[in-house]
């Protein structure tokens, strides 16, 4: 395994500076009410662009056609995540695949795709914007092939959706809006390391906060090149002021790339924290980050590492892998429309 260090100097950025604006309500075709300030195609952007698909027909594909779908997959234990979005968007259907260990919010109707594309756009920040736009390119183009069907069925889409605008990547400061929190949710993690250190007679805990991505996204672009991950991950490095790794390893013969980041630094990590506790993640991961939170506050309120060892010890017994115990109180109060 091999590691390439990406270095950044960054001068430390004010936090959270957004400027306030009278929030618009709004309902979507499927009668969501969201606002311009609304956190929910924020995170739902950043959602699908770490563990979601689109699957548009390829015009140059001899294969059936078939109209747009969007899959987003989560670990068995985001079962009710899954179908609080599908509950709050009214669009697709959640499958539990008890027996290959994951959920699946499939996502294939035309008005469902509608919406959830609506909610998205302008909220994307990398190279899967190029199937976010195929889709909108299918939409655009069927509304002006059947915008005089007679067909009832037919008639009765055109009468729900209309021409989307192509909106391009969301370039905002990463603090403004939940796209990280939607994306952690999908590619990040949370650790807690304890170990000795050599030679001496002492213990050191470790805090860390992770992303990983693959490098490059898996279609060529007009150029015939490949499209790095590298952009959006130096953005959120910068913010976090850590730095970017990348990584080659074979699995069965075959080579996976892939880019990384860690916060493990004090600055980091408390940017990190301030971060997450202002857009909070959704998914069982929030349980993770809040013990995770609740061992760096210890860390910074002590001297000595024996101080919270005991704290640390426990929390790692019911973290991450080896989690039993699971709350979703944090989505019946959730404010992801306001």
């Amino acid at each position: 395994m091999e590691w390439t260090i990406f270095f950044f100097n960054f001068n430390l950025i004010s936090l959270f500076n957004i400027n306030s604006s009278k929030k618009i309500l709004f309902k979507s075709q499927n009668n969501v009410l969201l606002n311009e300030n609304s956190n929910l195609g924020p995170y739902l952007a950043g959602l699908i662009e770490g563990d979601g698909t689109f699957a548009i027909h390829d015009i140059k594909s001899t294969a059936k056609i078939y109209r747009p779908k969007i899959i987003i997959v989560f670990k068995l234990a985001d079962l009710p995540l899954a179908e609080y979005l599908q509950d709050l968007t009214k669009s697709g259907i959640v499958y539990k695949k008890q027996d290959r260990g994951y959920v699946l919010w499939q996502i294939q109707d035309i008005i469902g795709v509608y919406t959830i594309v609506n909610i998205i756009n302008g909220y994307m920040r990398t190279p899967k914007i190029e199937a976010l736009h195929r889709t909108i390119k299918w939409y655009n183009k069927y509304i002006d092939i059947n915008q005089h069907s007679k067909l009832p069925s037919t008639k009765l889409i055109i009468s729900k959706i209309k021409e989307i605008e192509m909106k391009d990547l969301d370039n905002s400061s990463i603090e403004s809006n939940a796209w990280l929190s939607g994306f952690t949710d999908a590619d990040g993690n949370f650790s807690i390391n304890i170990y000795k250190i050599k030679n001496k007679n002492s213990i050191r805990i470790q805090l860390y906060y992770r992303l990983e991505i693959k490098q490059s996204y898996n279609r060529i672009n007009n150029d015939g090149e490949n499209v790095s991950f590298f952009a959006i991950m130096s953005k959120i490095s910068k913010f976090l002021e850590t730095k970017v790794y990348s990584r080659n390893r074979i699995i069965n013969d075959k080579e996976f790339f892939s880019f990384i980041l860690m916060s493990s630094s004090k600055t980091s990590l408390i940017k990190t924290n301030l971060y997450f506790y202002k857009f909070p993640l959704l998914s069982s991961k929030l349980l993770d980050y809040k013990s995770w939170s609740h061992i760096l506050e210890l860390q910074q309120n002590s001297k000595m590492t024996t101080a919270y060892l005991n704290e640390a010890i426990k929390t790692k017994t019911d973290f991450n892998k080896t989690r039993t115990t699971f709350s979703w109180d944090h989505l019946k109060n959730c404010d992801l429309t306001k």
